[in-house]
């Protein structure tokens, strides 16, 4: 009389316990890339609001000088909002803003065109991957460009 054999092996016990853990691993690893790319959207956000602050409390206007009324030295996020509530404040403290206006240089026999690239910049963090640029071309006004 042959034994009727009740439960799992083994071998089938530790087929079913990698392939869990395998689907396990895989899911964590979505979990964790999701969650990374919401932080990069929420500093993403964060970043192009400072932009908009930026835009309203320091504006790129004509002007006859452009190296020197456009550039803005690096200022905290905080100074761009005079009136805000404490968790504005909170975020926009770790960030830093900064406008440059690239020199040109001319070489002998070129036409200035009266075009310049400004760079604005905002930083969050200590590493170059931590920081956000907006790149903007300015073409200085006419009269001094005929000087």
């Amino acid at each position: 009389m042959a034994r009727l054999q009740k439960g799992f092996t083994l071998v089938e016990i530790l087929i079913a316990t990698m392939i869990l853990s395998i689907g396990i691993m895989v899911l964590l690893t979505g979990v964790g890339n999701c969650a990374k790319m919401m932080l990069l959207s929420k500093q993403f956000q964060e970043v192009q609001y400072i932009f908009t602050l930026v835009d309203l409390k320091y504006p790129i206007e004509a002007t006859d000088k452009v190296e020197e009324d456009l550039p803005v030295a690096s200022v905290s996020a905080t100074e761009l909002v005079e009136v805000a509530s404490p968790q504005i404040r909170e975020v926009l403290e770790r960030y830093t803003f900064e406008r440059i206006v690239e020199e040109k240089e001319l070489e002998t026999n070129q036409v200035d065109d009266g075009l310049y690239i400004v760079r604005s910049i905002v930083t969050w963090g200590p590493t170059d991957d931590d920081r956000e640029e907006l790149l903007r071309y300015v073409r200085q006004t006419k009269t001094a460009t005929k000087r």
